[in-house]
C-alpha cells in the first residue's frame, strides 16, 4: 500500500522559528525604502571587489545546464571563502573572518571533505553566498550586471585593487580563472586547484575582509557617499551621522530622529517607519508576555484569556487599536513603490483595528500567530503555541522564554544602521 497521512502525521510538520507574527515583510520593504541598495546581511563592503574581480575571473565561461549551483561566479565564490577558511579561520573571534557569508558550511566541508562543492555548500547559494548576498549593492554601484558580469565600474574597481601588489595582477587572474575552469570541468563540478599553502593563502589575502589597500577603500568610500544618487537613498546621511553614535549597539530609532533633522524630505518615510515599529513593538511584546507566562504552565496548560491579570500583557496592549490605526495611516501616505504598504498591513493586522479587552487580544494574538505559520508555506508550519481545549495552550519547548522584559521604546526591526557602520568601520574606521 502507498504511504499515506493520519491525524499523527500532519502536513505541516516543520518549523517555523522566525517571525512569528509576520511583522517583518513590511518592516523590510520600509528599509528598502530607505536605502534601496543594502540589505540587513551586509556586513562587510569588500566583497565587492570580490565581484569585481571575479566578473572578470569568470567572463565568457560557460555554466553546464546540468550543475545549476555550480554557476562559475560560485565557483570562483568557492574558491575564495575556501581560500580564508584555510588560510584565516584559526579561532571564531578572527576579525578577517567575521561576516564571511558561508563560512560555517565552508569548514565544515573542507575539514570533512577537503574540498567545497555544491553539495557541501551552502543549500541556497543564489541568495545567501557573497554574491547572492551584495548583488543588489553591486548591482547599483555598476560593479557587475544582474548576470554578475563586469559592471562599468567594474575595471576602476579592480585597478584600485591591484594597488595593494607590488606585481602585475594578470597572472594571479589568470592563475584563478584556471582554477574555476578546472573545478567546472569536475563531475560534478569541485574545487581541485591543487595549490599549496600559499597559494591559497596569496588568494585569501587578497580579499580578506579588512585588508583593503588605501586606493581601494578610497574608491568603495566614494561610491558608497555620492550626494544625489537617488539609487542610493539615504545612505550617505547614514554613514556621516555614524560619528554620531559610539555605542556599539546602534539606536535606530535615535538615528532616524538625527536623519530626519539632517534630511526633512525624509520624514515622511521615518514617520511611517516609527509607527510601525510602535505597532509592531507592542504587538511583539505582548506575544512574549503570553509566551512567558504560558510557558510555566503545568500540564493542563494555559488559560489564554487569564493572561489579562498581568499588568505587563496589558500595557503592552493597551490602545493596539489607536497604534494600528496610525500605523495604517502613515503607511497609506507613502507612495505606492515598491509596493503599496497600507493593504498590505491591513490585510495581515485587521484583527486588531477595533478596541479589545486584555484577554480577547491575548485570544486574538493566538489566531494571528496561527494564521502567520500556516501562511509560510503551501503546508504550513507548526505554531509555537498547541492548541488545548478550550481556549487553553502548551508553549513548545523551543519557543518557551526563561526570561522576559518589555521594550516599547525600541525598534523591532533593523534598519539598514548596522550594515552601514560595518561598511564605514571597515573602510574608514571608527
Amino acid at each position: 500500500m502507498l504511504p499515506f497521512l493520519t491525524a499523527a502525521d500532519p502536513p505541516g510538520t516543520s518549523e517555523g522559528s522566525l517571525d512569528p507574527l509576520g511583522l517583518y515583510q513590511i518592516a523590510d520593504l520600509l528599509g528598502t525604502e530607505l536605502v534601496p541598495a543594502v540589505r540587513q546581511r551586509m556586513l562587510r563592503v569588500r566583497f565587492l571587489t570580490a565581484m569585481a574581480v571575479g566578473a572578470v575571473v569568470t567572463e565568457g565561461l560557460e555554466s553546464d545546464p546540468r550543475y545549476r549551483e555550480a554557476a562559475p561566479y560560485l565557483a570562483w565564490e568557492w574558491h575564495v571563502v575556501e581560500a580564508i577558511v584555510r588560510s584565516h579561520d584559526r579561532a571564531a573571534e578572527n576579525r578577517s573572518t567575521w561576516g564571511v557569508p558561508g563560512i560555517g558550511v565552508t569548514r565544515r566541508a573542507v575539514n570533512h571533505h577537503d574540498r567545497l562543492d555544491a553539495r557541501t555548500y551552502l543549500a541556497t547559494p543564489r541568495v545567501f553566498g557573497f554574491n547572492g548576498v551584495y548583488k543588489r549593492l553591486a548591482m547599483h554601484l555598476g560593479i557587475t550586471d544582474v548576470h554578475l558580469a563586469p559592471g562599468p565600474m567594474a575595471d576602476r574597481l579592480v585597478i584600485a585593487w591591484s594597488r595593494s601588489f607590488d606585481r602585475p595582477v594578470e597572472p594571479l587572474i589568470a592563475r584563478w580563472r584556471a582554477a574555476v575552469e578546472r573545478a567546472l570541468d569536475q563531475s560534478p563540478p569541485a574545487t581541485r586547484p591543487g595549490w599549496n599553502r600559499e597559494t591559497w593563502a596569496e588568494l585569501a589575502n587578497a580579499f580578506l575582509p579588512d585588508a583593503a589597500c588605501k586606493e581601494e577603500r578610497k574608491l568603495l568610500r566614494e561610491m558608497l557617499t555620492t550626494r544625489g544618487d537617488g539609487r542610493l537613498g539615504a545612505l550617505p546621511e547614514i554613514w556621516d551621522l555614524q560619528t554620531e553614535f559610539p555605542e556599539d549597539d546602534l539606536p535606530e530609532r535615535r538615528l532616524h530622529e538625527r536623519l530626519e533633522k539632517v534630511d526633512p524630505s525624509r520624514g515622511p518615510l521615518l514617520t511611517a517607519i516609527r509607527a510601525y515599529e510602535t505597532f509592531s513593538r507592542s504587538l511583539h511584546d505582548a506575544f512574549d508576555v503570553l509566551r512567558f507566562a504560558a510557558g510555566h504552565a503545568d500540564t493542563n496548560g494555559f488559560d489564554v484569556p487569564s493572561i489579562a491579570s498581568k499588568p505587563e500583557f496589558r500595557k503592552a496592549v493597551e490602545g493596539l487599536d489607536s497604534l494600528y490605526a496610525r500605523a495604517s495611516e502613515r503607511l497609506a501616505a507613502l507612495p505606492p513603490k515598491p509596493v503599496s504598504l497600507e493593504p498590505l498591513f491591513t490585510r495581515r493586522f485587521s484583527r486588531f483595528a477595533e478596541p479589545l479587552a486584555a484577554g480577547d487580544a491575548a485570544w486574538a494574538l493566538v489566531q494571528h500567530h496561527r494564521q502567520v505559520q500556516r501562511d509560510k508555506s503551501a503546508t504550513g508550519k507548526l505554531p509555537w503555541l498547541d492548541d488545548l481545549s478550550g481556549k487553553r495552550i502548551h508553549v513548545r519547548h523551543a519557543y518557551r522564554l526563561d526570561e522576559f522584559e518589555p521594550q516599547p521604546s525600541t525598534y523591532l526591526h533593523a534598519y539598514r544602521g548596522l550594515p552601514i557602520r560595518r561598511f564605514r568601520s571597515d573602510l574608514v574606521g571608527r
